[in-house]
């Protein structure tokens, strides 16, 4: 094996390594397994419905994730991160969170598809600052399909995000409690 070939294995080693610490407390949680390139897509419905929530028990599974991948100990630990560590786990949580929603939103028909649904979480929380933090505040576009398509289109194209935001109750309560 050459000298890149080495290199690259133990890139792939260390990437698997913080994927299996990430993803252990969710097996623990969920009892599904998960690898390196689980997506928000792939989660089944009854995981994506834990998620969503927003409340305490989807946080702590959304820190241990993070704080697993990103080697900071277990997600019971954040109240002991130092502030920068704390911060940086908090924005992952959030963009995390809406993303969890939207593939909700996206299942129900309500939004078309946006590209960070199908990229790997292990990707998005390891890569977070470089490459998705410009996106945090994004969000998909409302489905034509849906009852309030043409009120969306009559907002301003600077509201349509908070437009999209304020549908996120409605469809935490109609996404299906039973996959």
């Amino acid at each position: 094996m050459g000298f890149m070939a080495k290199i690259l294995d133990l890139f792939e080693q260390k990437k698997h390594l913080s994927a299996k610490k990430g993803f252990d407390s969710w097996f623990n949680r969920f009892r599904i397994s998960f690898d390196d390139n689980t997506s928000v897509r792939q989660l089944d419905d009854l995981v994506l419905k834990y998620l969503i929530q927003g409340g305490e028990e989807s946080h702590a599974a959304l820190y241990d994730l993070i704080m697993g991948i990103k080697g900071l100990g277990p997600g019971y630990r954040f109240a002991y991160l130092v502030s920068e560590s704390k911060m940086r786990v908090t924005d992952v949580t959030l963009f995390l969170l809406d993303l969890l929603r939207f593939e909700s939103m996206y299942r129900l028909g309500w939004l078309d598809d946006y590209p960070f649904l199908s990229t790997p979480l292990l990707d998005i929380v390891q890569e977070f600052e470089t490459l998705f933090l410009a996106a945090m505040h994004q969000c998909p576009v409302l489905s034509h399909a849906h009852s309030l398509y043409s009120q969306y289109l009559n907002e301003f194209e600077s509201d349509r995000n908070s437009f999209i935001r304020r549908l996120i109750p409605d469809a935490i309560q109609k996404f299906p409690a039973d996959g």
